[in-house]
């Protein structure tokens, strides 16, 4: 395995427990949706505070990697959805 295949699997590892930690909390908020959403802006934040000149770039993996997190979040939170939780849950 070369050094880039490494970081590669290293980072896939860490990309998946943290969309998991960020689902997990979300689920457990009041506004699963918001605190994804809140998660996002606060991320993007940093970044752009950082005056990357790959912000494009950086925007569009920001992007692909929350996708999953807010659409779990927004389905849990559908009150009106046939088996999702929602308020009751928590």
């Amino acid at each position: 395995m070369t050094e880039i295949d490494e970081i590669s699997a290293h980072l896939t590892v860490l990309e998946t427990v943290v969309r998991q930690l960020i689902t997990h909390m979300a689920v457990r908020d009041d506004n699963p949706s918001g605190w994804v959403q809140t998660r996002k802006t606060l991320a993007m934040s940093v970044l752009d505070a950082d005056g990357t000149q790959q912000s494009a770039r950086l925007n569009d993996a920001m992007t692909d990697f929350f996708e999953p997190a807010e659409a779990v979040a927004s389905d849990y939170s559908d009150l009106a959805k046939p088996g999702t939780p929602g308020m009751a849950a928590r």
